[in-house]
């Protein structure tokens, strides 16, 4: 199973979601992974964040509640 790495700068977590950066999910170009984003419900806060609704390494995510 693939997963991507996120960290307090590409990702965050919010009310049990995870939410990637827009510059992360234009990264990725696996056609599993990428089937795994909704741009149609994001998040704006420092940047613009889109949910991500697959597995994940956490390297020091954000998280929110």
């Amino acid at each position: 199973m693939k997963k991507i790495r996120l960290n307090r700068e590409n990702g965050l977590q919010l009310g049990g979601k995870t939410f990637i950066s827009l510059l992360k999910a234009l990264q990725i170009t696996s056609k599993v992974l990428k089937e795994k984003i909704d741009y149609n419900t994001h998040v704006m806060l420092d940047k613009k964040y889109v949910l991500y609704k697959g597995d994940i390494i956490d390297m020091g995510i954000r998280k929110l509640s």
